[in-house]
Protein backbone atom coordinates (compact mmCIF):
# COMPACT_ATOMS: atom_id res chain seq x y z
CA UNK A 1 0.00 0.00 0.00
CA UNK A 2 3.00 2.27 1.22
CA UNK A 3 4.83 1.45 -2.26
CA UNK A 4 2.13 1.93 -4.56
CA UNK A 5 1.36 5.58 -2.92
CA UNK A 6 4.87 6.47 -3.53
CA UNK A 7 5.12 4.80 -7.02
CA UNK A 8 2.02 7.11 -7.60
CA UNK A 9 3.19 10.25 -6.69
CA UNK A 10 6.32 9.55 -8.55
CA UNK A 11 4.51 8.78 -11.38
CA UNK A 12 2.23 11.80 -11.25
CA UNK A 13 5.60 14.01 -10.63
CA UNK A 14 6.84 12.41 -13.80
CA UNK A 15 4.42 13.16 -15.99
CA UNK A 16 3.86 16.48 -14.77
CA UNK A 17 4.55 19.56 -17.04
CA UNK A 18 7.66 21.55 -16.39
CA UNK A 19 8.89 24.39 -17.99
CA UNK A 20 12.09 23.76 -20.70
CA UNK A 21 13.92 26.24 -22.94
CA UNK A 22 15.16 25.06 -26.28
CA UNK A 23 18.86 24.50 -26.92
CA UNK A 24 18.68 24.02 -30.55
CA UNK A 25 15.83 23.82 -33.00
CA UNK A 26 14.66 20.68 -33.00
CA UNK A 27 12.13 18.83 -35.65
CA UNK A 28 8.78 17.28 -34.37
CA UNK A 29 9.41 13.73 -33.24
CA UNK A 30 6.29 11.66 -32.75
CA UNK A 31 5.72 8.51 -30.41
CA UNK A 32 2.51 6.60 -30.04
CA UNK A 33 0.08 9.05 -28.46
CA UNK A 34 2.66 11.72 -28.04
CA UNK A 35 4.12 14.38 -30.13
CA UNK A 36 7.07 16.28 -29.36
CA UNK A 37 8.40 19.45 -30.70
CA UNK A 38 9.44 21.33 -32.89
CA UNK A 39 11.33 23.73 -31.05
CA UNK A 40 13.17 26.62 -31.89
CA UNK A 41 15.91 27.26 -29.86
CA UNK A 42 15.42 29.89 -26.96
CA UNK A 43 11.65 29.43 -26.83
CA UNK A 44 10.11 28.23 -24.00
CA UNK A 45 7.57 25.22 -24.00
CA UNK A 46 5.66 22.91 -21.48
CA UNK A 47 6.58 19.19 -21.57
CA UNK A 48 6.10 16.23 -19.32
CA UNK A 49 9.07 16.15 -16.53
CA UNK A 50 9.91 12.62 -17.93
CA UNK A 51 10.40 13.76 -21.62
CA UNK A 52 12.11 17.02 -20.50
CA UNK A 53 14.75 15.05 -18.96
CA UNK A 54 15.45 13.05 -21.48
CA UNK A 55 15.54 15.78 -24.12
CA UNK A 56 17.83 17.63 -21.06
CA UNK A 57 20.14 14.64 -21.28
CA UNK A 58 20.63 15.42 -24.70
CA UNK A 59 21.25 18.91 -24.72
CA UNK A 60 17.59 19.92 -27.21
CA UNK A 61 16.27 21.28 -24.07
CA UNK A 62 17.52 23.05 -20.36
CA UNK A 63 15.29 22.62 -17.76
CA UNK A 64 13.91 26.31 -16.90
CA UNK A 65 13.66 24.88 -12.76
CA UNK A 66 14.95 22.05 -11.79
CA UNK A 67 13.30 18.63 -11.35
CA UNK A 68 14.91 18.17 -7.57
CA UNK A 69 14.53 20.41 -4.75
CA UNK A 70 17.11 22.74 -3.96
CA UNK A 71 19.27 22.96 -0.44
CA UNK A 72 18.06 26.02 0.49
CA UNK A 73 14.38 25.08 -0.13
CA UNK A 74 14.87 21.81 2.16
CA UNK A 75 16.85 24.25 4.47
CA UNK A 76 13.50 26.53 4.51
CA UNK A 77 11.27 23.69 4.99
CA UNK A 78 13.47 22.04 7.87
CA UNK A 79 13.43 25.29 9.43
CA UNK A 80 9.41 25.52 9.40
CA UNK A 81 8.16 22.13 10.00
CA UNK A 82 11.12 21.68 13.21
CA UNK A 83 9.76 25.38 14.22
CA UNK A 84 6.02 24.62 14.08
CA UNK A 85 4.98 22.60 17.81
CA UNK A 86 1.67 22.16 16.61
CA UNK A 87 0.10 21.76 12.95
CA UNK A 88 1.82 21.25 9.41
CA UNK A 89 3.73 23.52 7.76
CA UNK A 90 1.07 25.35 5.06
CA UNK A 91 3.55 25.40 2.23
CA UNK A 92 4.67 22.02 1.73
CA UNK A 93 4.03 21.41 -1.91
CA UNK A 94 2.83 18.39 -3.06
CA UNK A 95 5.59 17.41 -4.88
CA UNK A 96 8.30 17.73 -2.07
CA UNK A 97 8.95 14.33 -1.36
CA UNK A 98 9.47 13.58 -5.29
CA UNK A 99 11.70 16.38 -5.42
CA UNK A 100 13.12 15.64 -2.01
CA UNK A 101 14.05 12.17 -3.58
CA UNK A 102 15.70 13.41 -6.98
CA UNK A 103 18.02 16.00 -4.27
CA UNK A 104 19.36 12.95 -2.28
CA UNK A 105 20.09 10.85 -5.53
CA UNK A 106 21.95 13.72 -7.01
CA UNK A 107 23.99 14.12 -4.30
CA UNK A 108 24.38 10.63 -3.67
CA UNK A 109 25.83 10.58 -6.85
CA UNK A 110 28.06 13.72 -6.71
CA UNK A 111 29.48 12.17 -3.44
CA UNK A 112 30.13 8.55 -5.29
CA UNK A 113 32.07 10.83 -7.90
CA UNK A 114 33.67 13.46 -5.43
CA UNK A 115 34.23 12.46 -1.59
CA UNK A 116 34.85 16.10 -0.73
CA UNK A 117 30.43 16.03 -1.11
CA UNK A 118 30.04 13.16 1.87
CA UNK A 119 29.44 15.96 4.31
CA UNK A 120 26.76 18.06 2.64
CA UNK A 121 25.38 14.84 1.63
CA UNK A 122 24.82 13.98 5.51
CA UNK A 123 23.72 17.35 6.05
CA UNK A 124 21.12 16.77 3.69
CA UNK A 125 19.95 13.55 4.61
CA UNK A 126 19.87 14.58 8.68
CA UNK A 127 17.74 17.33 7.17
CA UNK A 128 15.73 15.25 4.92
CA UNK A 129 14.99 12.70 8.26
CA UNK A 130 14.01 15.32 10.59
CA UNK A 131 11.26 16.37 8.35
CA UNK A 132 9.87 13.31 7.77
CA UNK A 133 9.68 12.49 11.24
CA UNK A 134 8.29 15.56 12.44
CA UNK A 135 5.88 15.32 9.94
CA UNK A 136 4.98 11.92 10.52
CA UNK A 137 4.50 12.46 14.35
CA UNK A 138 2.18 15.20 13.35
CA UNK A 139 0.32 13.56 10.66
CA UNK A 140 -0.57 10.73 13.06
CA UNK A 141 -1.33 13.26 16.05
CA UNK A 142 -3.99 15.09 13.52
CA UNK A 143 -5.26 10.97 11.80
CA UNK A 144 -5.68 9.49 15.54
CA UNK A 145 -7.84 12.17 16.65
CA UNK A 146 -11.47 12.25 17.13
CA UNK A 147 -12.62 15.64 15.60
CA UNK A 148 -10.02 15.31 12.08
CA UNK A 149 -10.67 18.76 10.23
CA UNK A 150 -11.06 18.12 6.33
CA UNK A 151 -9.01 21.39 6.21
CA UNK A 152 -5.97 19.63 7.49
CA UNK A 153 -6.47 17.28 4.01
CA UNK A 154 -5.28 20.39 2.37
CA UNK A 155 -1.78 20.73 4.02
CA UNK A 156 -0.67 16.63 3.24
CA UNK A 157 1.47 15.77 0.47
CA UNK A 158 -0.49 12.66 -1.41
CA UNK A 159 2.13 10.45 0.64
CA UNK A 160 1.02 11.83 4.02
CA UNK A 161 -2.87 11.25 2.85
CA UNK A 162 -2.05 7.58 2.64
CA UNK A 163 -1.22 7.56 6.22
CA UNK A 164 -3.60 10.06 7.14
CA UNK A 165 -6.23 7.94 6.24
CA UNK A 166 -4.97 4.57 7.13
CA UNK A 167 -4.25 5.84 10.85
CA UNK A 168 -7.84 7.54 10.78
CA UNK A 169 -9.28 4.33 9.90
CA UNK A 170 -7.28 2.32 12.70
CA UNK A 171 -7.69 4.49 15.51
CA UNK A 172 -11.66 4.92 15.11
CA UNK A 173 -11.22 0.63 14.67
CA UNK A 174 -9.27 0.88 17.89
CA UNK A 175 -11.59 3.17 19.88
CA UNK A 176 -14.79 1.62 18.62
CA UNK A 177 -13.17 -2.12 19.92
CA UNK A 178 -11.50 -0.16 22.97
CA UNK A 179 -15.17 1.11 24.21
CA UNK A 180 -18.08 0.96 21.95
CA UNK A 181 -18.67 -2.25 23.59
CA UNK A 182 -18.92 -0.22 27.10
CA UNK A 183 -21.80 -2.24 28.14
CA UNK A 184 -19.97 -5.46 27.25
CA UNK A 185 -16.84 -7.45 27.56
CA UNK A 186 -16.05 -7.27 23.90
CA UNK A 187 -17.79 -8.89 20.94
CA UNK A 188 -20.50 -10.77 21.67
CA UNK A 189 -20.84 -9.16 24.80
CA UNK A 190 -20.53 -12.39 26.59
CA UNK A 191 -18.98 -12.64 30.20
CA UNK A 192 -16.27 -15.09 30.70
CA UNK A 193 -16.40 -18.03 32.95
CA UNK A 194 -15.03 -18.62 35.60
Amino acid sequence: MVEKAISDAEFEFANAKVRVQAECDFQALELPGLKIGPFSKGERYSLPLWVALELARKGVVRLVEPAELSVDELIRAHSRETRLSRGLAADLPNDFYPRLRRLLAKLREEAGRDPSRLRELDRVQHMARDIVNVRLKKVISLASSVARSPLTRKYLTPEEELLFDTIGDLADAWREEVVGNAGGCGPGSRPRAR
